[in-house]
């Protein structure tokens, strides 16, 4: 008879990364040093101010899963996580945004001009990084990632209040914008530990199928979530005419009444307060929501599968749970 497995939870998950994200959350702070004042200031505002630190969890979790649990753990997720605040400091200058975890934004603090250039400041860091490390595995990885952040972020600003977005398309912008990252964390882990082509591949998978999710479970919270959870008004992607995928679905299922009053309000500059209620009522009456749900579900379910390449271990183990705390998470 097997040994019983002993249940991990994600409170225990981070319990048994404890002393790996303290190592990543000092070097955070001391790769921020530079003989410019402002940019410590404003990157720590943004990089230590309580994120989830999903991405450098996972790349941490798969490097270990692979059996390595050196150094270069550190610095490549302060890389990833180096790369993912510059996102958020443009995205925030591109998306006019006001309040960012819970406080005001760079961009409302230091300005537009100072949050786009202490970005560009995070992704050369995070590229210093990677050359100093040598691998031109990991480089590449980073480098093809790079991109796809750049072609997410013009792809959706090309689709914002565009009621005729297909699903399909809106999945490409989420694995540029979110899902390619967190799938790079996955990829380069496996690398650290030299693990073979098919692992890496593998991997690569698990992280992409696990961002997706995540990012589609971030836009069912814009419609589900408290301001005190999400760290921002609810509905503000809504607000900003982004079409997600819970408006996708209703509009594809939506009466032509409906489906027409929801073109107009979009096509507007700027949605109004009832507008808003009529698009997040619109995806409430058309099960938008239990949609996206199901979804992101069936995403996780599929990034688990890849964990099968992996030896059994606490981290594989972690890697699942984390996995399953993607699409239960309330911010």
């Amino acid at each position: 008879m097997p040994p019983k497995r002993t249940a991990i939870d994600i409170d225990g998950v981070f319990r048994y990364l404890r002393t790996d994200l303290r190592k990543v959350e000092r070097a955070l702070a001391s790769c921020l040093k530079s003989p410019v004042p402002l940019i410590p200031v404003v990157g720590k505002h943004i990089t230590l101010s309580g994120g989830k630190r999903i991405r450098p969890a996972v790349l941490l979790l798969v490097a270990d899963a692979c059996g390595y649990r050196g150094p270069r753990r550190t610095v490549m997720s302060v890389v990833t996580e180096y790369m993912h605040t510059a996102t958020l400091l443009h995205d925030d200058v591109v998306d006019l945004g006001t309040m960012r975890r819970g406080k005001p934004s760079a961009n409302v603090v230091f300005g537009n001009s100072v949050s786009i250039l202490v970005g560009d400041f995070l992704f050369a860091r995070a590229s210093q990084l990677m050359t100093e490390d040598g691998d031109i595995d990991v480089l590449g990885i980073y480098a093809r990632t790079l991109v796809s952040l750049s072609e997410g972020e013009v792809l959706q600003l090309m689709r914002t209040r565009d009621p005729g977005i297909t699903e399909e398309e809106y999945l490409t912008v989420v694995f540029c914008k979110t899902a390619s990252l967190i799938a790079a964390a996955s990829e380069a882990g496996a690398v650290l530990a030299g693990a073979d082509p098919a692992t890496r591949r593998a991997m690569f998978r698990f992280g992409k199928d696990v961002g997706i999710a995540f990012q589609l479970v971030d836009d069912i919270l814009d419609y589900t979530g408290t301001e005190k959870e999400l760290g921002k008004r609810p509905l503000q992607d809504l607000r900003e005419g982004k079409v997600t995928l819970p408006l996708i679905h209703a509009l594809r299922v939506a009466g032509r009444v409906e489906r027409e009053r929801a073109r107009a309000a979009l096509a507007k500059k700027k949605l109004s307060a009832g507008d808003v209620d009529f698009l997040a009522g619109l995806v409430d009456r058309q099960g938008g929501i239990a949609f996206a749900s199901a979804r992101a579900r069936e995403f996780v379910r599929r990034g688990k599968r890849h964990l099968s390449r992996l030896p059994g271990s606490p981290a594989r183990e972690s890697l699942r749970v984390l996995s399953d705390y993607v699409v239960s998470r309330s911010a």
